[in-house]
């Protein structure tokens, strides 16, 4: 492919297994800017301390090509939550676009060049946030080779410094705009339990996470994302050791493959809501446990990422 120039971000926290195999995934791209964020050892998980300098210095050890390269390195724990989107906006107070990747997100050799051709087409279309690698719903048929949804894919994934500014990890305004029309507008009424119910838990910090607080920005901001026909990545993360890519969603199985070039890109920019409708259908069909544990105040997030087979 032509010269990677566009950032990459990679983050990692403590298992060098699936480390390593992402990390050559970059090397063997090479991107002339690489950027190192990197979670510390919970203070109570013993020997853990030696898995994280194990990883950084895997990776320091590693970087054989002439690249530019920048680390954020957290002393302490700080948590799935607030370590990836804290790196994720240091990345881009530097940087107007960027590439994420994840430890446990290993990229097809074609997903660098769809990312970076992805980013310069939309580049100045602001109603485009985030450009996905992949497609948990490639079971969807489609002739296009992308389709725009209303949720961010982040099995990695590109966006710019433009579309992070509406981000909020907090999810300050949800008190206020939880009875907002757009949300029951965009949701079916299963995933419209789920995601609200996601939502309070985050607003009331009893659930660490990042990501969900992209599809409010989303929904919230009448916004797009853009998914591949199928996944350019595959998660190699469904082990014990994984922070949320545990029980149930080893069940999940992507179609995987590179990307044709070269892309045949979109008339306009408009809503496949078919797609949509069809995954949160698939995924979303246990909405009214969620919405009944939310009431009772019990913890939510282990009913999410239940997969109908």
């Amino acid at each position: 492919m032509e010269q990677l120039t566009t950032p990459v971000a990679f983050f990692t926290f403590n298992r060098l297994s699936t480390t390593k195999q992402v990390f050559e995934a970059i090397r063997q791209a090479k991107p002339t800017k690489l950027y190192l964020v990197s979670d510390g050892a919970r203070a109570h998980v013993q020997g853990e301390e030696e898995k994280v300098a194990e990883v950084r210095a895997y990776m320091e050890s590693h970087i054989d090509w002439e690249c530019e390269v920048h680390k954020n390195y957290a002393g302490e724990n700080m948590g799935c939550g607030r370590r990836v989107s804290s790196g994720i906006s240091w990345v881009f107070e530097q940087e107007e676009e960027a590439i994420i990747l994840e430890d446990d997100c290993l990229p097809d050799p074609t997903f660098f060049r769809y990312c970076q051709e992805m980013l310069e087409y939309y580049r100045d279309d602001e109603r485009i946030m985030v450009i996905g690698g992949s497609n948990p719903a490639a079971y969807y048929e489609t002739e296009h080779d992308y389709l725009f949804t209303k949720v961010p894919f982040i099995w990695g994934w590109a966006s710019w410094r433009r579309a992070w500014k509406l981000y909020d990890f907090d999810l300050k305004t949800w008190e206020k705009e939880k009875k907002n029309p757009v949300f029951r507008k965009v949701l079916p009424l299963k995933s419209y339990w789920v995601y609200t119910a996601e939502f309070d838990a985050l607003y009331k910090h009893s659930y660490d996470t990042w990501d969900y607080q992209l599809m409010y920005a989303t929904i919230l901001h009448d916004k797009l994302n853009i998914a591949p026909r199928q996944s350019y990545t595959r998660n190699i993360g469904f082990q014990e050791e994984s922070t949320h890519t545990t029980g149930e969603l080893k069940s999940v199985e992507l179609k995987t493959g590179e990307c044709r070039f070269p892309i045949r890109h979109r008339k306009e920019a408009a809503w496949d809501e078919e797609f949509d409708r069809t995954y949160f259908k698939r995924t979303n069909g246990h909405g009214l446990i969620v919405k009944i544990k939310s009431v009772l105040g019990m913890d939510v997030n282990r009913s999410i990422w239940k997969w109908k087979q």
